[in-house]
């Protein structure tokens, strides 16, 4: 009797260090997704639009000018305060035609294509180039590099 109660007592010892079974969760709803940030979109580059992809101060990094153009159709290109072109200018189809009236530039007006590139719908980078030719080397000098996008 004393085995049959040592037997009985060891097999209820080691059922008793066995580990207890967990239950498996039944699914009631999917796991919360986690929120992805934004996408950021890859900047894209196209003829403007319209004026207002144009408008604001765009800085020419190669001549270190300043090109403001304003909704009033005026621009003005600029070092500092000390301005080196003024003018009006006209938007059409994605082209912008210059007519200045101070500066190395009057009396030679001339036509560029804007292109504009936008990064989240923003305004970043503008880049002119000239439709058929321009009298003015000093205008031709300064929209040969991209202008970056300053303000409104």
């Amino acid at each position: 009797m004393k085995k049959l109660c040592l037997i009985l007592f060891i097999a209820v010892l080691l059922a008793a260090c066995q580990p207890a079974a967990t239950p498996e969760p039944t699914p009631t709803s999917p796991p919360a997704a986690t929120p992805e940030p934004a996408p950021t979109s890859t900047p894209v580059e196209s003829l403007a639009n319209s004026t207002s992809d144009v408008l604001g101060v765009w800085w020419f990094t190669q001549a270190s000018v300043m090109l403001e153009l304003k909704i009033d159709g005026r621009y003005r290109i600029y070092v500092g305060s000390e301005t080196q072109d003024e003018g009006t200018f006209t938007f059409d189809a994605g082209e912008v035609s210059w007519v200045s009236t101070y500066g190395s530039c009057v009396d030679k007006p001339a036509t560029y294509e804007a292109f504009v590139t936008k990064q989240d719908g923003n305004p970043t980078w503008l880049r002119l180039q000239v439709v058929g030719s321009d009298p003015c080397s000093d205008r031709v000098w300064t929209f040969t590099d991209q202008a970056k996008y300053q303000n409104p």
